[in-house]
């Protein structure tokens, strides 16, 4: 099935992206570890404030969902934190607090047979603690979610299933593809995925029968009333995967086709967090903007 083109997809470029990683020279994150009662285990994360930020200051909650390979401390191996703080500093950007959950290689999904529960562990679990020990801003109005790669994914689906949480979403370098799609992989495609990724048990028999509805953003983003407030940012690199970048131009087009509002945009780049920095920080100022804003900016190709 397509899907599981994409998946491959999203898991290769993700590694190739996370052996590039770079020490950090300083790190601008706290580190720290949470049982989580939907993971029935120990989970860390790691939490980055702004330059002189103190318990009394309330900011807004982002939430950043890495990609395949990645996990809690990418956020500082790759200098986001410094760049971050070096835009805010300047002036050029508002300041907010990010928690960075590690999500394994479990594509932030509550696993089909049960056994792992990705979305509740950061939803359930680690947000409002978060929420409580930073002081941050109430849901859904002040909090944001942004993933890269497999945390696009992520970030899209977190969507449906917690409309009620995030106010707005920010997808970078996903593959999203339609149900339809879905129908349609290669046997090449199919054997890598039965290598590297336990498929039954995250989504069920993809396979055969079973391939829920809820997976489509087609029909999520343009049907599901619950998600007509939602604010969504699309972004790609000109220079990834060819099957990225068309994913994420055919997903635009269908937006437009149906009206629903949303940003979409192209950076100058690969699948890498040297080119994700920056388009981070663009997914803050998306995720801050006031409505007015966001209209005036919506359908940007």
């Amino acid at each position: 099935m397509r899907c599981l083109s994409m998946i491959a997809t999203t898991i290769l470029m993700a590694w190739l992206a996370g052996c590039s990683m770079a020490p950090r020279t300083a790190l601008t994150s706290h580190y720290k570890t949470l049982y989580s009662p939907a993971m029935s285990k120990n989970m860390e994360y790691s939490v980055y404030t702004p330059p002189g930020w103190t318990e009394q200051e309330q900011l807004p909650l982002l939430v950043l969902l890495h990609g395949a390979s990645d996990d809690h401390r990418t956020f500082d191996h790759h200098q986001v934190g410094e760049f971050l703080d070096t835009q805010i500093l300047a002036g050029e950007l508002s300041r907010v607090v990010i928690v960075n959950p590690n999500g394994d290689l479990g594509f932030w999904e509550n696993w089909y047979d049960g056994t792992r529960n990705y979305r509740d562990w950061v939803v359930k679990d680690l947000m409002p603690v978060v929420a409580s020990n930073y002081n941050t801003l109430p849901c859904p109005q002040h909090c944001f979610v942004t993933g890269m790669s497999m945390g696009a994914h992520g970030a899209i689906r977190f969507a449906y299933y917690e409309p009620e949480t995030f106010s707005s979403v920010a997808a970078i370098s996903g593959r999203i593809i339609s149900r339809d799609e879905a129908r349609n992989s290669s046997s090449i495609k199919m054997a890598i995925m039965k290598l590297m990724l336990p498929i039954n048990r995250i989504w069920g028999d993809i396979n055969g029968s079973h391939l829920p509805k809820d997976l489509d953003p087609y029909i999520n983003w343009v049907e599901k009333p619950e998600m007509a407030d939602i604010r969504l940012m699309l972004s790609w690199g000109d220079q990834e995967d060819s099957d990225v970048i068309a994913s994420n131009q055919r997903f635009h087009a269908h937006l437009l086709k149906y009206h629903r509002t949303h940003k979409a945009q192209a950076y100058h780049g690969e699948h890498l967090w040297r080119d994700w920095k920056p388009v981070i920080a663009e997914s803050i100022r998306f995720h801050l903007q006031t409505e007015s804003e966001s209209a005036r900016l919506a359908h940007n190709d």
